[in-house]
């Protein structure tokens, strides 16, 4: 049985969704820049999801966001869904769009996590070789907090299908509640450090590895069906949360545990047909699919 999942209504989380087979059919154009940043700002309004920062490289995408009342994966299903609609059409398909492996969502515990998660969404397209600088990267993407992006209904897809969706969606991205308590001018001052870091750290591995950045065009022009090149290694591990801090990990750590303990305990009592069972608080499937009780945990 594979290990349930932990949503607390108000965390954040560093989210990653691949596309099936490691194949570039997100590679930066004005129809997939429209596409992908609708659909986002759609499924973000209806489930009420806060974006920080996001990035569409040419076969993933990354995004820190907030989920304040435990819907992410309402948003996850609804944003992958009108994605792979769109781009199906766009690229004359029908397939899976999407890697069947399901999307990575790892829990953000502390300020530093979320700026160091933010910073690596930011420079993703240098440290992936593609772009000498986050803002030559012809795709979707954030340089700061606090950016707003809007887009019109594309004429892919929704149009011939008659889809209700709105004329124009917008996306005001916000501050992480876990950055909220800083100024303005410091969490401006420590990202920038860090995105500089990231930069200088991609540059070196290139030249080192005696390699050129792509360049944007090369980024615009690539082959949808492209793979990537890279190994990937079978049976890597999907971490679930991310904490720098030794004792703040430990902590996140326990809890984790904790909840599995006591969920796999009420779903034994469920499945022999006690319907008092309480689920631990972060309970998504039981609680939405099956109205079993939840409870808090402190």
């Amino acid at each position: 049985m594979s290990a349930p999942r932990r949503l607390i209504a108000g965390a954040t989380y560093l989210v990653t969704r691949r596309c099936t087979q490691r194949q570039m059919m997100l590679r930066p154009s004005v129809e997939t820049n429209q596409v992908f940043l609708y659909c986002l700002a759609v499924a973000a309004e209806r489930t009420e999801i806060e974006l920080h920062a996001f990035v569409v490289m040419s076969n993933h995408w990354h995004a820190v966001l907030t989920d304040p009342e435990a819907r992410l994966p309402q948003f996850l299903q609804l944003l992958h869904r009108l994605v792979a609609s769109c781009m199906n059409a766009s690229l004359g398909r029908t397939e899976n769009f999407w890697s069947a492996e399901h999307a990575s969502i790892v829990a953000l515990e502390s300020a530093e996590d979320v700026l160091d998660k933010i910073a690596y969404v930011i420079t993703n397209p240098t440290a992936a070789g593609l772009v000498r600088s986050p803002e030559e990267w012809p795709g979707v993407i954030t340089r700061r907090l606090g950016e707003r992006h809007a887009a019109t209904v594309p004429e892919v897809y929704f149009r011939r299908h008659g889809a209700r969706l709105p004329e124009r969606a917008r996306i005001d991205c916000t501050v992480p509640p876990l950055l909220r308590h800083l100024d303005a001018e410091t969490i401006d001052r420590r990202l920038r450090a860090l995105v500089a870091r990231n930069v200088r750290q991609a540059r070196s591995k290139v030249r080192d590895s005696g390699r050129t950045f792509l360049g944007a065009d090369g980024a615009r022009t690539m082959s949808p069906w492209r793979t990537a090149a890279t190994p990937e290694p079978l049976r890597r591990l999907r971490p679930t949360l991310a904490a720098r801090d030794p004792h703040g990990r430990e902590a996140a750590i326990a809890r984790l545990r904790a909840f599995r303990s006591t969920y796999r305990t009420a779903l034994s009592r469920w499945r022999s047909g006690d319907r008092s069972a309480h689920f631990p608080e972060g309970t998504y499937l039981m609680r939405v699919l099956h109205g079993a009780c939840c409870y808090h945990t402190p």
